[in-house]
């Protein structure tokens, strides 16, 4: 095992279980891959450096001080009693909802948009109830992992779903040599993502140990509460229309990318966040500095960065490469055993660093694999790929799980509850993958 393996490996495990166990502050980790470089010098730190300011952290650094402003205003109160309204006050009914609702919005826009849209309002939602911190909170957790797997596992149903899936298309064309169709995922992949998805809800209904069966109080008392707030002030007006206003902004970025190519998503938050501390209402700003700066969620920000560094390294170092070639040999000849060992391998790989990254890795692997065994790949490509949409442990794993950990989720639920998900999601895609490969002639039509 070459050296830059072995010391990636050595950071992967340090990260993951100070994660875990949480000796330091999350946030702290997340600054062990700098640290780590620059003492065993495996990688140059420059590499890894652009992941503390990539595009996502500034969407995130907009969407939080968003949120500041609803907090600041009193929005939050209003979203939260709206919310609970409409969701209604059984803690499994709202984490399946909540599960449901990140799901389909992934299908078709990117998970990271998704998630640092949805978890704003699920934090605003638990502190009206008085959970202040989620991580020591069955429910509040449960909840935040909820928004964080929908935006995971519903990710496959399209390939708008990230630039995992566009990834995947690419390699299919190279394959097929011809453009490849989004309707032909659709029929392909839709319905793997679908009885994932519904297995998923299933398993999360009954998978948490709540404190409670239902929320304190009834419909009547919320609809009560909301009205005692009366109609919204001006301020409150601006917080939902400057956060809705960057939200449709984000998802509509093909309405007007042409004329202007720089304001991607992550920007058009940064910029409706600092109109945010630009407007006044009565010779005040709706937003200052000296508030945002103690309530915006910090540790969010870097712990987000650090898991993307994490799966950087492991990338670069050709360390998830490394352990997927290990495990390529026990694929056999290609039969039930090939889409078990490939599937466990997309799994694995996805766990520990980007779904982006665990595709560019095991994908290429898969179809040279397959290619040498005489069989068609395209199935495989399929399954492989649905399983690397299922990061669902660790911060390093995807969007989702890295940005609930930044709003202080319990770790260890999430990796522990994860885990045994990962289990049941790897099992169905192996038999249902394996059927469709087998029984279905058209799931191997690229």
């Amino acid at each position: 095992m070459p050296y830059p393996v072995r010391a990636s490996l050595g950071l992967l495990i340090w990260m993951s279980w100070w994660w875990v166990t949480e000796p330091v502050h999350l946030a702290v980790t997340a600054f062990l891959p700098v640290v780590v470089l620059a003492l065993f010098n495996f990688l140059p730190v420059a590499t890894i450096l652009p992941a503390y300011s990539e595009p996502l952290v500034m969407l995130l650094i907009g969407a939080n001080i968003l949120a500041t402003l609803w907090r600041r205003c009193g929005l939050d109160r209003r979203i939260a009693l709206v919310s609970l309204l409409g969701i209604g006050t059984g803690t499994r009914q709202q984490i399946v909802s909540w599960f449901l609702i990140a799901s389909t919005l992934s299908a078709f826009l990117p998970n990271a948009v998704v998630a640092a849209t949805m978890m704003p309002i699920v934090i605003a939602m638990l502190r009206f109830l008085g959970i202040a911190d989620p991580g020591k909170n069955a429910f509040g957790s449960a909840l935040l992992i909820a928004v964080a797997w929908g935006t995971s596992i519903g990710g496959a149903g399209t390939p708008l779903g990230g630039a995992h899936n566009l990834l995947a298309i690419q390699f299919l064309e190279r394959l097929a040599g011809h453009e490849y169709l989004f309707t032909t995922w659709l029929w392909r992949v839709l319905p793997l993502t679908v009885l994932l998805t519904a297995a998923s809800a299933v398993f999360m209904r009954r998978a948490f140990s709540l404190e409670t069966e239902r929320l304190e109080g009834s419909k009547a008392f919320f609809a009560q509460e909301l009205r005692a707030l009366g109609p919204m002030s001006r301020p409150e007006r601006w917080g939902l229309a400057l956060f809705g206003a960057a939200t449709l902004l984000a998802f509509t970025r093909q309405l007007y990318a042409a004329l202007v190519p720089g304001l991607a998503p992550a920007f058009v938050f940064l910029a409706f966040g600092v109109l945010a501390f630009a407007i006044r209402h009565r010779g005040e700003p709706l937003l200052e500095w000296n508030y945002a700066e103690k309530h915006m969620v910090w540790g969010l920000i870097y712990l987000f960065a650090g898991g993307s560094a994490l799966g950087q390294v492991l990338s670069d170092t050709g360390t998830a490469k490394f352990v997927a070639e290990r495990l390529t040999p026990l694929a056999g000849g290609g039969g039930l055993l090939a889409v078990a060992v490939f599937t466990l391998l997309a799994v694995v790989v996805t766990q520990i660093t980007s779904n982006t990254a665990a595709v560019a890795i095991v994908v290429p692997i898969t179809i040279s694999t397959f290619q040498g065994l005489g069989l068609n790949p395209v199935p495989f490509v399929y399954i492989v790929t649905s399983a690397a949409n299922c990061g669902l442990m660790l911060p390093s794993s995807s969007a989702g799980p890295a940005i609930a950990a930044g709003y202080g989720v319990n770790l260890r639920t999430m990796f522990r509850v994860g885990a045994a998900l990962t289990v049941v999601i790897w099992v169905l895609l192996v038999v249902a993958g394996y059927l469709a490969a087998r029984f279905w002639p058209g799931f191997g039509v690229a």
